[in-house]
């Protein structure tokens, strides 16, 4: 039997007469008649002149709009959610955002339970009338146009908008959990609106959360230009108001630009422009700092600019792996390799795992090798003899080897990452006269075969 099915009948076998919950009863005839009198209300010019009657439509459309979702909260267990809802009509498993979950389908609702049978998530899948916060919306702003400068209206105005507000919000919130970035992006967008009603009173702190939010659900739907929208806005938000303090926002712009870098050529440019405002208000920041180290080298401007920034706080935080990473970019890019393979070295003694410092410790060694190999051949003339041209080039060779076992720990880490696995193709086809990298050589370049289907 399926786990949320299983989940039901023990919830009632193990609660029994102690749950007290009433069941959700949604009467949606009753909701409708509601409305529909609101219909008949708001054109009788008796009634349709009046703010209360269009209050009252606001609240109406919301009582239809929230008749399932009031009932869920966060934090509810699963046996409160059998007592309020009885067994689903149906269950499956579903793989969303890389987890899995049981999936109860009820009447009004789908609800979410993760692998410990708690209820993360939940979707509407019917409304008792479509599109019915919409028309709480048109309603209220109808209420504020007609009587919006009598405070106790505009009182019950700025309340009944904050519901609708708060109703988006949750439900953006919601979609978080499954994956469904681009539908919370959406929710968030629709509360956002809301907000900037006449006779909307949301907090500064709310709305910068809000666009935040907005702006991480496009980005990690990969809609970057709608994540550069509203980050930027939060950005704005969070600048002209001292009781808000968050350096993040400067990390996600930077990596909203940089995803949009294909389709707009000034990215990096203009989300280093916001990094360095970031800095110049949170000069310590590893995340600033790092996105910065990356913009620099991306744009090829000389490092040096920040190199002493990030070697201090490499040295102040020496724990943290990302500033290592970012000196270790620096490093590269500067041409010291040495000192780049001590920054990597750093990063993988605290993440021994990381496929970033492992990859990049491998990618160093190459790095290093073909310059001694460069060398080398810049001077190639100048060797009396064979033997000491290819005692020369040996030493290229010992540094390609010390490449490949990092280069397998990050394949071990990434399976999947071909361009890890051509790499190590590469190389050890380069240096396969020394031992065992023949063999290496063979077993990677089939697998580079077999994740490209055959190409070379």
């Amino acid at each position: 039997m399926k786990r949320i099915l299983m989940l039901a009948a023990a919830a009632i076998a193990l609660c029994g007469q102690s749950l007290s919950a009433q069941q959700v009863t949604v009467n949606e005839k009753a909701l409708l008649n509601k409305i529909e009198r609101s219909d008949a209300d708001i054109v009788n010019p008796k009634k349709s002149g009046k703010a209360s009657t269009w209050l009252h439509r606001g609240e109406t459309f919301y009582e239809a709009a929230t008749a399932v979702s009031k009932n869920l909260y966060d934090g509810i267990d699963a046996m409160t959610v059998v007592a309020l809802f009885g067994e689903p009509t149906d269950a499956e498993i579903v793989e969303l955002n890389g987890r899995m979950y049981s999936k109860g389908i009820f009447p009004y609702v789908d609800i979410y339970l993760d692998e410990l049978a708690i209820p993360v998530s939940w979707v509407i899948t019917k409304e008792v009338y479509p599109g019915a916060l919409s028309k709480a919306i048109e309603a209220y702003e109808k209420a504020y146009e007609l009587e919006g400068s009598n405070p106790k209206i505009a009182d019950k105005v700025s309340a009944g908008l904050k519901t609708v507000y708060d109703e988006y919000s949750k439900t953006g919130a919601l979609y978080f959990p499954l994956g469904m970035y681009e539908e919370a992006g959406n929710m968030f967008v629709n509360a956002y609106k809301v907000a900037q009603l006449p006779g909307a009173s949301i907090s500064d702190a709310d709305l910068y959360s809000l666009l935040h939010d907005a702006g991480l659900a496009f980005m990690l739907a990969q809609k970057y230009p709608q994540s550069i929208e509203y980050l930027t806005a939060a950005e704005k938000i969070s600048a002209a108001n001292a009781d808000i303090s968050d350096p993040e926002i400067y990390y996600l712009i930077y990596h909203a630009y940089r995803g949009n870098a294909m389709a707009d050529p000034n990215a990096i440019q203009t989300a280093k422009t916001y990094l360095e405002k970031g800095m110049a208000a949170y000069p310590t920041d590893p995340k600033i700092i790092e996105s910065l180290s990356e913009a620099y080298v991306f744009l090829g401007e000389d490092p040096a600019k920040i190199l002493s920034i990030v070697q201090t706080a490499a040295e102040n935080d020496p724990t943290n792996a990302d500033m290592w990473s970012a000196l270790g970019v620096l490093y590269v890019s500067n041409n010291e390799y040495d000192k780049a393979i001590g920054a990597f070295s750093r990063m993988a003694e605290l993440v021994p795992d990381s496929y970033v410092a492992n990859n990049n410790l491998g990618i160093v060694y190459i790095k290093q090798a073909e310059a001694i190999l460069e060398d080398v051949n810049s001077r190639a003339a100048t060797f009396a003899t064979q033997e000491e041209y290819d005692a020369e080039l040996n030493k290229a060779f010992q540094v390609y080897a010390k490449a490949v076992p990092y280069l397998e720990k990050a394949y071990a880490s990434d399976p999947n990452n071909v361009g890890t696995v051509e790499l190590l193709k590469n190389v050890t086809f380069r240096i396969r006269d020394l031992g065992g990298m023949m063999a290496k050589y063979e077993k990677y370049n089939a697998l580079f075969k077999s994740m490209t289907g055959g190409a070379q």
